[in-house]
């Protein structure tokens, strides 16, 4: 993994960004899954930019951008796209601690990573891998969110 961090990027802030990329790439580089590559390769792969410049996140097939402005106002809702912010999995949320809506963050982007770096070797994803917030994103958005993010969700709830 290369991460480029902002000057202004606390260690801790950097630490809870890896945190959360390491864990959606072991998840989603599981064999059940079928992507053509294993976790220590995918980490290898992928460029991560941490900043904090309040603009978006982003992805490409190269990496993903972190802005971390909205996690050090401790923004605590998941806002999604109006396509899917109704779906019980993959949609918004309100109420759910700044770490986790940095984490669902940090998921958006590894899925568009994921879709644009080995969505045209993946059987599953090569017939729906292109558009940016289509169904091939949110199958691996759905894998991540429903098996890394709201598990921590639904436990610091209870907790």
């Amino acid at each position: 993994m290369n991460i480029r961090a902002a000057a202004d990027i606390a260690a801790k802030e950097r630490q809870v960004v890896v945190k959360w990329i390491k864990r959606c790439l072991r998840e989603v580089t599981k064999a059940a899954h079928e992507l053509p590559v294993d976790y220590p390769t995918a980490r290898n792969d992928i460029t991560v930019t941490i900043k904090g410049a309040g603009h978006r996140s982003s992805a490409c097939a190269k990496g993903i951008t972190i802005d971390i402005v909205p996690f050090r106002k401790q923004q605590t809702h998941i806002l999604e796209y109006p396509a899917f912010a109704a779906d019980k999995v993959i949609g918004s949320r309100a109420n759910v601690p700044a770490e986790i809506a940095l984490a669902a963050t940090v998921a958006h982007e590894i899925s568009h990573f994921v879709q644009y770096r080995y969505g045209p070797d993946t059987r599953w994803l090569q017939r729906r891998y292109r558009k940016p917030h289509g169904e091939g994103f949110q199958d691996i958005y759905r894998i991540l969110r429903s098996r890394v993010v709201n598990a921590h969700a639904e436990s610091s709830a209870t907790s």
